[in-house]
C-alpha cells in the first residue's frame, strides 16, 4: 500500500533525478562550459535568520507575492518539496569568467543518508586563506601562475602551484593550458554560496 508520504517522496526523487539528468546534458553542451543552466520549478532556500534574500534586480518587477514574502525562496522551496523537505541553492551571476546560472538540489533523506566524509577533500581544499584568495582572483577569470604569484605576493611559483594542486584535487580549479588556472564554471556560484553561508548573521 503506497502512503501520500511515499508519493511525495517518489515525486521528489523523480524531479531531482530529472535536474541531475538536464545538469549532465548542459555540462556537456554549455557554450564554452561557461553557463550551467540547471533551473528547474524549485527555487532556492533562503534562511529564516538573518539577511532575507530579495529577488534579483536583473529578474524586473517581482510579483506582488513575492514583493510581501520576504522569505519567497524558502515558501517555494516548501511549496515544492514538502516535509522532511530538501536543501537547494541556485545563483544567477555576472563575474569575470561570465554569465552563470545554477541550480542544485538533495532532498534531505539523501543528505542525510550519504557519507560526508567523501567531501572531505573539497572541504578541505578551502580551509586556507590564501587558496581562498586564489580562487577569489580566479573568480575574475583566467590566471597565469605569475600573475597569483605578483597579486598575492607569494614567496614563489612553487607556493602557488602548491595551493593550486590541493585546489584542483578537491574539484575547484582546472588548468586550461599550461602555467594558467581557472575557476570551474561548475563551481563557481557553489563557492559563493559557500562564502554566503560562511557569513555571521
Amino acid at each position: 500500500m503506497t502512503t501520500p508520504q511515499d508519493s511525495s517522496a517518489a515525486e521528489l526523487l523523480a524531479r531531482v533525478s530529472a535536474l541531475e539528468a538536464r545538469v549532465a546534458a548542459m555540462e556537456a553542451g554549455s557554450d564554452r562550459g561557461r553557463t550551467m543552466d540547471a533551473a528547474s520549478d524549485v527555487s532556492a532556500p533562503t534562511a529564516t535568520s538573518g539577511t532575507p534574500a530579495t529577488p534579483p534586480a536583473s529578474a524586473g518587477q517581482a510579483p506582488a507575492a513575492e514583493a510581501e514574502d520576504p522569505f519567497w525562496a524558502l515558501t517555494s522551496l516548501k511549496e515544492h518539496a514538502p516535509a522532511p523537505g530538501a536543501v537547494v541553492f541556485a545563483g544567477a551571476v555576472d563575474v569575470g569568467a561570465g554569465h552563470l546560472e545554477y541550480q542544485w538540489g538533495r532532498p534531505t533523506e539523501h543528505l542525510l543518508a550519504v557519507d560526508w566524509a567523501e567531501h572531505a577533500e573539497s572541504v578541505a581544499a578551502l580551509g586556507h586563506p590564501l587558496r581562498l584568495a586564489m580562487l577569489r582572483r580566479l573568480l575574475d577569470g583566467e590566471h597565469a601562475v605569475a600573475q597569483l604569484v605578483d597579486e598575492l605576493e607569494l614567496g614563489s611559483t612553487g607556493v602557488a602551484y602548491h595551493h593550486l594542486s590541493a585546489l584542483q584535487g578537491g574539484g575547484w580549479v582546472t588548468s586550461p593550458r599550461r602555467g594558467s588556472w581557472a575557476l570551474a564554471a561548475s563551481r563557481v556560484v557553489p563557492l559563493l554560496a559557500i562564502v554566503t553561508a560562511a557569513e555571521k548573521g
